[in-house]
């Protein structure tokens, strides 16, 4: 029976919410299965997350008698769990009946288990006259029958704890995939050429040739390869496919067995794989195992002519990820300098822009010559366009002045900065430098000069020449379609959407955008989906569809959080508090403007500044420190109305919307969302302290920070009068409940005084076990008391349908 991943977390998931005596019922009949690896391999357990780790030979189509193996590995560490050391006779070692530890209480449960189901007691070492329970009553010295049962009853349940918690957490992963290892390798201990044949595997990552390995297996002077080959493929060290002509590996194996060759091994290995995939024109994977071979720059030689042909065919993940792993020792001339501007390019593309910068500045000290300088200046220029205007002017100036004046290169940076001064609306100066980049370039450079005729489209248009604009963004689309970069036909969309809007022509101008958006989308660019994202709502707001414009505007303004993006933020909220107060929702309107403003303020965005203060006064806004009521979220206040509302900019709502959602934040969980360092992630959170919105608890590792008043909810009991106010407050977490977490109903269920509040839920699609105890944990903290909350397939007497209070 094949089971994938997949079907793996929807078991995971189902075996999560059952009660804790269905988990330890079934926890119980697994330990009395422990013998038979098929009755195990039919168990939900089997089924589920918690034989994940263990499946190290094929975790994506394992065998039953595979699954059955997985889950008594479970079991067996679950059990070693209850033992309060290390035992002096482990598993698969006989142990004597004088072991001390036998009588000793604090055993009881491990000896128990171990020895009635892992290791029952052999009938020789039975003892009083009877069989396992008698035995095991004289052994451990418990009292009675009775006693006896109790205990071993106790220890399935302390057992189940155990797995539910590893179902949740994961936390002894690691540990259980070095048991299955373990146990995997023991049978080649006497399989001296099935592991040779096995090590020689490991030099490769991914599918190879079973014909390349019994090539190199010969080299190694092996009697029979093809034999030993065979060994492993029938016991599943290695999976074939294509009519048994290719082999493959499981990653987790490969790891473990790669760790134990020798060095010198390994590097003959990966020259002679490198020269085959070399000979078959596989750039990628010559270049990999070159780089294996710790010959990086002749894996620079192969690879840095094909970085066009591996970017066309989409394989920009993993020439990035080699290009990471390059040693610079062993490169010679200028390849590492090649090497980092072509890692700023890939990083720049993909929207990750603080790599990008890293890269830069590494290919800055690499480059001795202006025009190396002048190239890395140009792209550190690009870098800072959304960032920091006067930087990227500045860049560009160093880069001017080293660039020679015919190079095809400063072409490109006079559109690049022929852009930002038309973003800054100096028309003269954006013209002047499109102008003279278009004498530069010639008409084989078709990229850029689409690009070229890109911006003069714009340009014209904001100058309203719209005759001349359309000109040139037809002549632009018509070079990328040849051309046939998906990017850049995006960005031509976007830029014939902004001309149809001009025009009045709002359904043609949102298609456009909508078809540019789907491709960032598809390419995985965060930064222009976010622009996508404000253009479709600046076209709807223009068309009279201020809901949709907002919720666009909202789109754009999370990514821009999320990856530190200022001048999208600083737009987004300009077109926020533009709709919401056409819409006279004076109070959200002046929450983004004062957002917006304070970030045109931080990031010297003087011009953006000036059309904020327009806004204020068109809007006719109050000043800063003028009385209006603040907005914030109904979330934010539930269970704290008489508290004072704090202002927060986006980098805080960011952090405050996370507690929000899971309770509490480290610093960890705040540098991987905002992708942020350390120090700053700690000033960000310290700084929420000391406006009274978050505590921290805890110190060192363990140091996390909740929101003010939230930090430990007192239980608290319900009375007939609270209802009215708990539906309430739950009505007010609906719709962002239903969205966040697919939830179609909520429901009370009243109690006595002295029982947990029960809430029902009815799931549109059940969650992962993590998100379920956020939404449990958020609801107890909104609501400030101890609940239990029940999916509604999980109601059962003496609980009733009839008694729900739905919503």
């Amino acid at each position: 029976m094949a089971i994938n991943p997949s079907t793996d977390a929807m078991a995971g998931q189902m075996l999560g919410l059952l009660s804790d005596t269905s988990f330890t019922q079934l926890v119980n009949e697994a330990l009395r299965n422990y013998q038979s690896t098929l009755a195990l391999s039919r168990s939900p357990l089997a089924n589920s997350p918690l034989v994940t780790p263990t499946l190290v030979k094929d975790e994506a189509s394992p065998t039953a008698e595979e699954r059955g193996h997985g889950l008594r590995l479970v079991l067996q560490w679950a059990v070693n769990q209850l033992a309060p050391g290390a035992p002096t006779y482990p598993l698969g070692k006989y142990r004597p009946l004088d072991d001390p530890t036998w009588l000793d209480p604090h055993w009881w449960r491990y000896n128990i288990l171990r020895h009635r189901y892992l290791e029952p007691l052999h009938p020789d070492d039975f003892v009083g006259g009877g069989r396992y329970t008698e035995s095991l009553l004289a052994l451990t010295g418990i009292s009675s029958t009775d006693a006896f049962f109790d205990e071993r009853n106790r220890a399935i349940r302390a057992v189940a704890e155990q797995l539910r918690q590893q179902l949740i957490d994961g936390q002894a992963q690691h540990e259980l995939q070095r048991l299955a290892l373990q146990e995997v390798m023991s049978p080649l201990e006497k399989e001296t050429d099935a592991a040779k044949v096995l090590g020689i595997a490991t030099t490769f990552e991914d599918i190879f040739p079973r014909s390349l390995l019994l090539e190199l297996a010969t080299q190694e002077w092996l009697e029979q390869p093809a034999v030993a080959l065979d060994t492993l493929i029938a016991q599943r060290f290695l999976l074939t496919g294509d009519a048994e002509a290719s082999l493959w590996l499981s990653p987790v194996l490969r790891a473990y067995v790669y760790e134990r060759q020798q060095q010198a091994d390994c590097q003959r290995r990966h020259r002679l794989v490198a020269g085959y995939y070399e000979a078959q024109d596989d750039v990628l994977r010559a270049a990999r195992h070159w780089q294996l071979a710790q010959q990086d720059a002749r894996a620079a030689r192969v690879l840095l002519p094909a970085v066009d042909e591996l970017i066309h065919e989409l394989q920009v993940r993993e020439l990035t990820e080699f290009l990471q792993q390059l040693e610079p020792k062993r490169l010679v001339d200028d390849q590492w300098y090649h090497v980092q501007v072509l890692l700023g390019d890939l990083f720049q593309r993909n929207g990750q822009h603080e790599d990008a910068l890293a890269a830069c500045r590494q290919a800055l000290q690499a480059g001795l010559e202006p025009q190396h300088q002048a190239r890395v200046y140009r792209r550190m220029g690009k870098l800072y366009e959304s960032r920091n205007q006067l930087h990227a002017l500045r860049y560009y100036q160093q880069a001017v002045e080293r660039f020679p004046p015919r190079d095809p290169e400063l072409a490109e940076l006079l559109k690049d900065r022929g852009w930002l001064y038309y973003l800054r609306q100096e028309w003269s100066k954006a013209e002047a430098d499109l102008q003279q980049a278009l004498t530069i370039v010639t008409p084989a450079m078709q990229v850029l000069q689409a690009d070229i005729y890109d911006a003069m489209a714009n340009l014209y248009r904001k100058m309203n020449t719209l005759d001349q604009a359309l000109l040139y963004g037809e002549r632009a689309l018509a070079i990328r379609e040849e051309v046939g970069d998906l990017l850049r036909i995006a960005k031509s969309l976007g830029n014939l959407g902004f001309l149809y809007r001009a025009m009045g022509e709002y359904g043609p101008a949102i298609a456009a955008h909508e078809e540019a958006l789907a491709t960032y989308q598809k390419i995985g660019n965060q930064e222009l989906s976010a622009m996508a994202f404000l253009n479709i709502g600046a076209t709807h707001y223009l068309n009279g569809k201020v809901k949709l414009a907002i919720d666009a505007y909202q789109k754009s303004l999370a990514i821009g959080q999320t990856i530190e993006l200022p001048l999208v933020e600083i737009k987004a909220h300009y077109n926020l508090a533009e709709a919401l107060g056409a819409g006279e929702q004076l109070a959200a309107a002046q929450h983004h403007w004062q957002l917006g403003y304070g970030l045109c303020r931080r990031y010297n965005f003087d011009d953006q500044e000036a059309l904020f203060h327009a806004l204020q006064d068109a809007l006719q806004l109050p000043a800063r420190e003028e009385s209006l009521p603040p907005f914030t979220s109904p979330l934010a206040t539930l269970g704290a109305p008489d508290a004072t509302p704090v202002l927060l900019d986006g980098d805080e709502q960011l952090i405050v919307s996370i507690v929000e959602q899971e309770g509490a934040i480290t610093p960890k969980r705040l540098m991987d969302a905002a992708n942020i360092s350390r120090a700053t992630a700690t000033r960000r959170l310290t700084a929420l302290v000391e406006k009274g919105v978050l505590v921290v608890e805890g110190k060192g590792r363990g140091t996390q920070y909740r929101l003010a008043g939230q930090a430990t909810p007192a239980p608290t009991v319900v009375t007939g009068d609270d209802l009215s106010v708990i539906s309430q407050a739950l009505q007010q977490l609906g719709p962002e409940l239903s969205e966040r977490h697919a939830i179609t109903a909520l429901g009370v269920i009243p109690m006595t005084l002295s029982s947990q509040l029960k809430i029902v839920v009815r799931f549109d699609q059940i969650p992962d076990l993590q998100r379920y105890f956020q939404l449990r944990r958020q609801l107890a903290e909104a609501l400030q008391m101890d609940i239990d909350l029940l999916p509604v397939e999980q109601v059962a007497p003496p609980l009733s349908m009839e008694n729900i209070h739905w919503l």
